[in-house]
């Protein structure tokens, strides 16, 4: 029985990882189905559950080694860690100045001054809130072996439209935040992945971003609004990451091209490849990602921060 398992994850790791992912996390909403009255809630570490699962029985203790290793790779040009941390502010600061053109009320001076605090919240926004629990899952693993044989661009879509599923039962919760929360996870998939890629396979990078996006799109600029102002605050929000990724995408051909992927497959998991990536100032050359080590909603689960908005990248 086990083998016939073990068969079936080897082959398909991408969809088995999908179908523990969604129920491990979606079970207060599952329980709640047969036994109403429960705590309901998203917990955000069924994907990285699901992952250390599959990649055991498909790979076995080497794969989980292999797959490790991958996630603790951190070398990546300053400039990468600069944009995944800086972006999602200032994204956050244009929106919260954005919707006050557009007409929301303005908020009051208390909730201002929240953003000198926001550097000790980060850790706890990681930790606690998501990030952690999902990006070593969905980039580190469905990601990297999406991308084996597609375009990044293509994978980051089709490993997106997943993750917006993931996240329908906080967005349903919330009238008005389903579309642009499509069209704002869509768009943060293609930026992750691009971060992804460009860093030649270096987790931390959308970790990072997707804890900044969380703790200043989340944290910070939810609690300021109220009503109607906070469905515009998410309109603001996704179609901020549609131009982003646009751009990315306009800039950087290689989002849209097919080349060897970040790992390699194999049955002790997976196994960085070499991968080409620029060197300030010199032409981009190829180098081995393991010699560089990778030279890019408001929940209520008992591990989950909550706030009166989503924050996906959630």
């Amino acid at each position: 029985m086990f083998s016939r398992v073990q068969q079936l994850v080897r082959a398909h790791p991408v969809v088995s990882f999908y179908v523990l992912a969604f129920p491990l996390s979606w079970r207060g909403y599952l329980i709640a189905l047969v036994r109403p009255g429960g705590e309901l809630g998203l917990d955000p570490y069924g994907p990285l559950v699901a992952a250390v699962v599959v990649t055991a029985v498909g790979s076995g203790l080497a794969g989980l080694k292999s797959w490790g290793r991958s996630l603790l790779r951190w070398r990546a040009a300053p400039w990468l860690y600069g944009f995944a941390v800086l972006v999602p502010l200032v994204m956050t600061l244009a929106g919260i100045g954005l919707n006050i053109g557009l007409g929301a009320a303005l908020p009051p001076p208390e909730k201002w001054a929240i953003l000198s605090s926001l550097p000790l919240v980060f850790p706890l926004v990681m930790v606690l809130g998501g990030p952690l629990g999902e990006e070593p899952a969905w980039r580190g693993l469905a990601l990297a072996r999406v991308a084996e044989r597609r375009s990044m661009l293509v994978a980051s879509l089709a490993v997106g439209v997943v993750w917006f599923a993931w996240h329908l039962p906080l967005l349903l919760a919330r009238p008005g935040e389903v579309l642009p929360g499509f069209v704002g996870i869509l768009s943060a998939s293609v930026v992750f992945g691009w971060l992804y890629q460009r860093s030649g396979g270096v987790m931390l990078l959308p970790l990072l971003m997707h804890t900044a996006q969380n703790t200043f799109g989340g944290e910070y600029a939810g609690p300021m609004f109220s009503g109607a102002d906070v469905t515009r605050l998410s309109w603001i929000r996704g179609l901020s990451y549609l131009a982003l990724a646009a751009l990315l995408v306009l800039l950087d051909g290689r989002l849209r091209t097919a080349v060897p992927g970040l790992v390699r497959s194999s049955r002790n998991g997976p196994e960085p490849v070499p991968a080409t990536v620029p060197i300030s100032g010199q032409a981009a050359v190829s180098v081995d990602p393991v010699q560089l080590r990778g030279a890019p909603g408001g929940m209520t689960a008992p591990v989950a921060i909550s706030a009166p908005v989503p924050e996906w990248p959630g």
